[in-house]
């Protein structure tokens, strides 16, 4: 059995595996753009100075260089503890002006005649080594300024301490980000805890509980409904099951007390009326058979629609069903009439449209009277798969059923006489096979005649769309 985990710790992980990446991403590019800085940090300072330094030099009357420092740099090249300095040269290479910083003026360094700057040059070694920019000036002027070199390692580490020091910000709000994470999770998961507990007390005493699919994620959602539609047909089942135990336990009741009665008296007679003994344990098996039948149908609607069903003759059903019923029939001297087309193709259960068929027969030899007649009503023989309604008729010559009492004849154990042999179950089989095939039973008004009504196989294999095409009557052969 594999171990159970936690999605709200799976999710809290996902997410500050996220944010830590993000975080080392965002790292990463601030150490490279330093790098990008400090490669260019040192000579753009240097030509922006020797800029600034060009336009404060200038030539008087007599063509003597004359040079202005701006006023913002004078105290930085008069401090002796600023490593920036300039040297200003005069067009024969004659030092003119230099910062206050400097002992001595700097080397000369020429400028190519193409450009007014020239590229970053070095002088000097170890701690004297300097970084010098020279630039062309007014009258062949040269303007040299320069700076202590610093270690290009040692200025990247500087401002990246001085970056580093953000995280004394990042890092609380970091938490924060945290604690929402766990928050936000929490209430995510929070409808998923709840369906949970509605799952929970589903059970026997509460067969109609079903979990509540509001506020939960679109991704939820369809486990939700497979669930709730599990639990529908697990009610269902459980209803019939419930059914079936106090349906057998009440009709079963009375003919086992008469069977006890009987013994009863057979014991303190020591005369024992075996025939109605038998008669009675006949009709008890009877009941149980018929129950046992009705359970088996109701669970086999549950599993397969009609459109599933595959393509069966019903003329051969009728007269099949018929056939079963002739010794019943000539035991009580009554006749039957089987009046079918050859062939009525429909969808469904053959076995079990047969057990319809047998017992809308023996209702009507054991409650009506007179001659029984068994037809098909559709469109003619050779256009039965034509007609959209296919209609299966047993008559008798008897007056039929009470006005009012069309319906509940077909409910279970109702009998009109209590006399009647039966068990109120024939005609509740009948219905439920035939709504369980897509149709339906009724009496007709002010006759002993009983109608069922089925959709034929097209109406069925069109219903079920491209998803059944493969059971198209064209396609599948009926079964003779």
């Amino acid at each position: 059995m594999s171990r159970a985990h936690s999605l709200r710790l799976r999710l809290l992980g996902a997410m500050v595996a996220v944010f830590v990446l993000g975080l080392g991403a965002a790292l990463l590019s601030y150490r490279t753009e330093v790098h990008s800085i400090t490669r260019d940090l040192r000579t753009r300072t240097l030509e922006n100075q020797a800029r600034e330094l060009l336009e404060g030099v200038q030539a008087d009357g007599n063509g003597i260089l004359r040079v202005r420092t701006p006023e913002d740099w004078g105290q930085v090249y008069a401090s002796p503890s600023r490593q920036f300095v300039f040297t200003v040269f005069d067009a024969a290479r004659r030092p003119v002006a230099w910062s206050a910083n400097l002992r001595s003026p700097l080397p000369y360094i020429p400028v190519d005649a193409s450009g007014q700057l020239g590229p970053v040059e070095f002088i000097g070694a170890g701690a004297a080594r300097r970084a010098i920019v020279a630039a062309r000036g007014p009258q062949g002027a040269i303007v040299l300024v320069g700076r202590s070199d610093m270690d290009r390692d040692e200025l990247v580490d500087s401002l990246f301490e001085e970056g580093s020091e953000q995280l004394t910000v990042i890092v609380p709000f970091a938490l924060l980000g945290l604690a929402l994470i766990w928050l936000i999770s929490w209430w995510s998961l929070r409808p998923i805890a709840r369906a949970s507990h509605e799952a929970a007390r589903v059970g026997p005493g509460r067969p109609d509980m079903r979990i509540s699919a509001g506020g939960l994620p679109r991704e939820i959602q369809p486990l939700v409904e497979a669930v709730n539609g599990a639990l529908d047909r697990l009610s269902r089942a459980y209803a019939t099951e419930r059914r079936l135990t106090a349906d057998a336990a009440h009709e079963l009741r009375t003919p086992l007390a008469v069977l006890n009665l009987r013994l009863q008296r057979a014991r303190l007679t020591g005369n024992t009326d075996w025939a109605a003994v038998e008669r009675e344990l006949a009709q008890m098996g009877r009941l149980v058979d018929q129950l046992l039948d009705l359970a088996r149908k109701e669970s086999l609607a549950r599993e397969r629609p009609a459109e599933d069903h595959p393509v069966v003759n019903l003329s051969r059903i009728v007269r099949e069903a018929a056939a079963t019923v002739l010794p019943l029939m000539e035991t009580a001297g009554r006749e039957l009439e089987v009046d079918v087309p050859d062939s009525v193709p429909v969808r469904g259960n053959s076995d079990d449209l047969r057990d319809m068929v047998r017992n809308l027969l023996e209702n009507a030899i054991l409650h009506g009277r007179g001659k029984v007649t068994a037809r098909i009503e559709s469109a003619g023989a050779g256009a039965a798969t034509d007609s959209n309604r296919i209609t299966i008729e047993v008559a008798d010559e008897g007056p039929g059923v009470p006005a009012g009492q069309e319906e509940a004849v077909f409910q279970r154990f109702h009998r009109l006489n209590a006399e009647t042999p039966g068990s109120g179950l024939g005609l509740a089989i009948v219905r439920h096979v035939a709504r369980s095939h897509g149709g339906d039973a009724h009496f007709r008004p002010g006759a002993g005649c009983v109608a069922v009504h089925l959709p034929s196989a097209n109406e069925l294999r069109d219903h079920a769309g491209e998803r059944h095409a493969r059971n198209d009557s064209s396609d599948q052969p009926l079964q003779q």
